[in-house]
């Protein structure tokens, strides 16, 4: 006990010493600190994304995508025995249409510009009277509507109701739900009705995308668009959930090997991973760093350790020449080294936590995963481009709308904090510091002889 209160006192024999070391100690354990929260933050931020996003595959009739719409649409069976396949916890079907002002009496809000007169992609048909291009109207019959959230589990889309209720995923009424802009240029509220195919249509909702062009399409009850559109048992596309990220491939060929040549199949998964190669750079970064600073600090205070043996020498001798043991000196310096690396590791927590948040930030800036991921529509609406709502685990899917978007978004805003496991890694990495770098120490002081010491003195 004598031993270990001498090498505490002896920590502070030499004050800007003392403070030398502990502030060099400090700032390298800052700096391992700081990486070890930084890699928590980005480790927890991956399995967020990896659980919740990128899980999804979009399946939808073999040439649909691309603007000319060609396909033969798939059947009700052949999109509900996706749900046998492995992995798979959900698939959602929808059918797209697009009415013209001869099949529906409502007026888009979007004006077809130059570019649509000029590519006319929007199947519209021209004016008699001014030969002009019309934008038809998009109709999407969806099997998963959701609740608060007009796309279902839209996961992270901006859909919202602003007023009315949903409509059930199996109903057969003759129910809408329409976008606020839509809404808008018709003069439409909650249980207004509109004509579609000759059929009177109650509204029971209107959402609100944040998009002119989300905000211009009909949500029906997948069954009535069907029976309306005389499409019966047909399905545009579908977006299948899988339970992990990771066995997204194999969902992937055998929803092909199952579908064969009648659908196209594609997968967030490629794009997943592209936003999260910047996460997992960071993630490698700051491990490599955290065990370079930690293995600095253990040299630093090797060297100070050294340094302080040698200087010590004599005072050594003598101790051992009044009969001190090894035991009992090396617990002296151990004592002294453990001092100083406790001290570094209080101040360099502290230090660690302030830093933790602005190192990670510019790490993850650095490696780009800050930038938005672009806009992206589904791709399964049709003529693959897709309108309204686009809820990754609802119909025609991939990441929902301005899914990648917000996931870049999401990527850049990490989090730190600092846990119990942040705690007990500060106690083990001062314990390992203190040992390694007592080590060598230790054996030096074994080997002075009180004689040798006395006698050169």
């Amino acid at each position: 006990m004598n031993a270990l209160r001498r090498g505490v006192r002896n920590a502070f024999r030499n004050a800007m010493r003392s403070v030398g070391v502990v502030v060099i100690l400090a700032v390298a354990i800052a700096l391992s600190i700081s990486m070890l929260i930084a890699r928590d933050a980005v480790s927890a931020k991956i399995n967020s994304v990896r659980s919740s996003t990128g899980n999804t595959i979009s399946v939808s009739p073999a040439g649909f995508f691309g603007g000319s719409g060609g396909g033969t649409p798939l059947t009700t069976a052949q999109v509900t025995s996706l749900l046998n396949i492995a992995n798979v916890t959900a698939v959602q079907a929808q059918l797209a249409e697009r009415l013209s002002s001869t099949q529906t009496n409502l007026v888009t809000p979007i004006a077809a510009g130059s570019l649509g007169q000029r590519f006319g992609g929007f199947g519209g048909g021209a004016s008699a009277s001014t030969g002009t291009r019309t934008v038809p109207i998009s109709f999407i019959g969806t099997n998963s509507p959701g609740n608060s959230l007009v796309g279902g589990a839209n996961g992270g889309g901006t859909e919202k109701l602003t007023s009315g209720t949903t409509f059930s995923a199996t109903s057969t009424a003759d129910v809408a739900i329409v976008g606020k802009d839509l809404a808008t240029k018709n003069s439409l509220k909650v249980g207004s009705t509109f004509t579609a195919w000759g059929a009177k249509v109650t509204l029971v909702g209107i959402y609100d995308a944040g998009s002119t062009f989300a905000n211009a399409d009909v949500l029906m009850p997948l069954a009535t668009l069907q029976k309306l559109a005389s499409a019966t048992n047909q399905i545009t596309g579908a977006t299948v959930v899988v339970n992990n990220i990771n066995n997204v491939s194999g969902a992937v060929t055998a929803i092909t090997k199952k579908l064969g040549t009648a659908a196209d199949v594609t997968s967030t998964q490629a794009t997943m991973e592209s936003q999260l190669a910047p996460l997992n750079s960071v993630k490698t970064i700051s491990t490599y760093t955290l065990i370079g600073a930690v293995i600095g600090a253990a040299i630093i205070l090797l060297l100070s350790m050294l340094m302080i043996v040698r200087e010590r020498r004599r005072e050594i001798g003598v101790l051992k020449a009044l009969g001190a043991t090894n035991r009992s000196v090396v617990s002296q310096f151990v004592a002294e080294s453990t001092t100083f690396t406790v001290l570094g590791a209080v101040v360099g927590f502290i230090g660690g936590v302030i830093i933790s948040s602005p190192i990670t930030s510019a790490l993850v800036s650095a490696s780009g995963g800050s930038s938005p991921g672009g806009f992206v529509r589904r791709g399964s609406g049709f003529g693959g481009g897709g309108s309204g709502f686009t809820p990754p685990s609802g119909s025609g899917g991939g990441l929902g709308f301005r899914g990648l978007r917000g996931l870049g978004n999401t990527l850049g805003n990490l989090h730190t904090s600092v846990g119990w496991s942040t705690l007990v890694f500060a106690l083990l990495a001062a314990i390992v510091i203190a040992a390694l770098g007592s080590t060598v120490a230790s054996a030096t002081i074994t080997r002075i002889r009180p004689a040798e010491v006395l006698r050169s003195e």
